[in-house]
């Protein structure tokens, strides 16, 4: 069914060495959707993703396959396919052992599939070498390959881009669009590149502190704006949409808002200051061409 739920994740954390990896965070991913979990460095992204694929403790909290609990049948941790960043493998064995061993665990190793998904990513010609000769690329085309080689229910790629060139990130959304009866879960540090998605969750401090639908973003008047160049991008929008009430858009390191005066940016860059956010730069956008405030130069700090 369209609108079935693949994936609940109900009230979840992981409470290790005295402190939270992943805090009360809940959502749910229905069938064919394509969720991206948005947020900094540090914000828990991966914790998450190792927590719902079993490689984290689950300290309090559900996650339902189906509308099956986990905890009540272990074997729905084998319809989870997860490709983490940065991938490890076993670097003195060859691509295809470690394919070989890696899906075998999940009783899922299918030759025709794995062909076919390598040379997708122009992978079988090194199938045989060894690891540690693979370029940071290849590695991260092999820990995509193992996790889309099988048919799961939940696909989880942590940074699915990194490091990918621009024909191979065309294939994975290719890819991404093409599979059904499944969910996929991706991570990211911006929206920039995950426009095809459907939902984007984002994280703060080990914690979900929204869940937005991409028509949201579609909305957003991007010919007229005042942007914020800063270091600490999600945590400004989140600032920003919490206690200013201000309708936020993340591009890269930039953060758009519907166009201000040069007085309420200003008192916008005031209260960052007391919040200790560091902006390299600001200013606004019109008629195509964005510009920086230089007057307001005293708020900006050098970005080398």
């Amino acid at each position: 069914m369209k609108n079935e739920i693949i994936l609940e994740v109900r009230d979840i954390s992981s409470f290790v060495k005295k402190k939270f990896l992943v805090k009360d965070v809940s959502f749910n991913l229905h069938n064919n959707e394509v969720a991206v979990v948005i947020g900094d460095d540090g914000s828990g992204k991966t914790s998450l993703c190792k927590l719902i694929a079993g490689a984290l403790p689950l300290t309090n909290g559900d996650i339902f396959i189906n509308g099956e609990n986990l905890k009540n049948n272990r074997n729905l941790q084998n319809e989870i396919s997860i490709s983490l960043h940065p991938p490890t493998f076993f670097k003195f064995q060859t691509v295809l052992k470690n394919i070989k061993y890696l899906l075998g665990l999940k009783r899922k190793y299918n030759l025709g599939k794995v062909v076919e998904t390598l040379k997708a990513f122009k992978m079988y010609e090194v199938m045989n070498n060894r690891v540690y000769s693979l370029s940071n690329s290849e590695k991260k085309k092999l820990s995509l390959v193992i996790a889309l080689a099988v048919d799961a229910k939940v696909y989880i790629l942590d940074e699915p881009f990194l490091d990918l060139d621009d024909e191979d990130r065309k294939l994975l959304v290719k890819i991404l669009k093409t599979k059904k009866d499944c969910a996929f879960l991706l991570t990211g540090t911006n929206k920039e590149a995950f426009d095809f998605v459907n939902t984007y969750i984002f994280m703060n401090d080990r914690e979900v502190t929204s869940v937005e639908a991409n028509e949201k973003w579609k909305d957003f008047n991007q010919k007229r704006y005042t942007f914020i160049l800063t270091k600490q991008p999600n945590y400004l929008g989140k600032l920003l949409k919490e206690e200013r009430g201000k309708e936020v858009l993340l591009e890269g390191q930039k953060v758009l808002i519907p166009k201000i005066s040069d007085d309420e940016l200003e008192d916008l860059l005031k209260f960052l200051k007391s919040k200790k956010i560091t902006i390299y730069s600001a200013g606004h956008k019109e008629k195509g061409e964005e510009k920086t405030l230089d007057k307001l130069s005293s708020y900006f700090k050098n970005k080398n």
